[in-house]
């Protein structure tokens, strides 16, 4: 694997039951819907949402309806990791096609806010 591609780690996974989308071919969210919706999760301790962070590193569907997210923490002893992970799965769950969501989370590679968060993000860390 190159330093760009991302290996979710099974036992990081977390899969909830989501809202009432159908699977299969059933009409799906856009990556740009999912992201929205993303964005309305903040990580707690920064106060900065987690797509603009840039720890969402990529989203899919499984043929099941299944909406994977591919993403990471700040650090991986991250205390409120799984509230992140919770609350990425309230905002998706009711998106069109999903059926269930799982969070997987992924360290490689490691989360570098200078060059993955957003201008606005890396401003409000003080990462000029």
């Amino acid at each position: 694997m190159s330093d760009t591609e991302h290996r979710p780690n099974p036992t990081d996974a977390t899969t909830v039951s989501g809202g009432d989308g159908a699977a299969g071919n059933a009409a799906r969210a856009s990556d740009e819907l999912i992201r929205a919706a993303l964005s309305e999760v903040y990580d707690p301790e920064i106060g900065i949402d987690i797509v603009s962070l840039g720890l969402v590193y990529g989203t899919r569907f499984e043929d099941n309806g299944m909406l994977v997210i591919d993403m990471t923490l700040t650090t991986p002893y991250c205390p409120l990791g799984p509230i992140i992970q919770t609350q990425a799965h309230a905002v998706c769950s009711p998106l069109p096609g999903v059926r269930d969501v799982r969070v997987d989370l992924v360290w490689s590679p490691p989360w570098d806010p200078r060059t993955m968060a957003s201008e606005e993000a890396k401003l409000e860390l003080g990462i000029y």
